[in-house]
């Protein structure tokens, strides 16, 4: 399972991140690709893949975690337990908020949501 799950994403152009990278999350590399796999092989909030122009940076998928207090202390098989999910750059740092929690982020959704009916509706 975990070599052909490795060679899925290889075929896919995707690169896990580097082992150190991994320990600090307390993932292995068959956790990583399958919390991608699971995501559909896409960006759960843009919903765009590793098929998206990238540069620099943004060429990077990126581990998303929330950020809890003692984190630097935490065992990484404690810390495995605060990854959401794996994003690309551009939501990490600019959509998803560190410390935003599924309410906030639901009252935002709700707020977008609310604009829209309203213009939509022509008010």
């Amino acid at each position: 399972m975990a070599l052909n799950l490795t060679l899925e994403a290889f075929e896919r152009g995707i690169t896990p991140p580097a082992s150190k990278t991994l320990a600090t999350y307390g993932l292995t590399q068959d956790d990583w690709i399958g919390l991608l796999k699971a995501q559909g092989w896409v960006c759960p909030i843009c919903m765009q893949g590793n098929d998206r122009p990238k540069t620099g940076k943004q060429a990077l998928w990126n581990t998303d975690h929330e950020h809890v207090r003692g984190w630097a202390k935490m065992p990484p098989e404690k810390r495995k337990l605060y990854v959401r999910g794996i994003l690309c750059y551009y939501c990490n740092h600019r959509r998803v908020n560190s410390r935003m929690a599924s309410d906030e982020a639901q009252r935002i959704a709700d707020y977008i949501r609310g604009y829209e009916e309203r213009r939509d509706a022509g008010l």
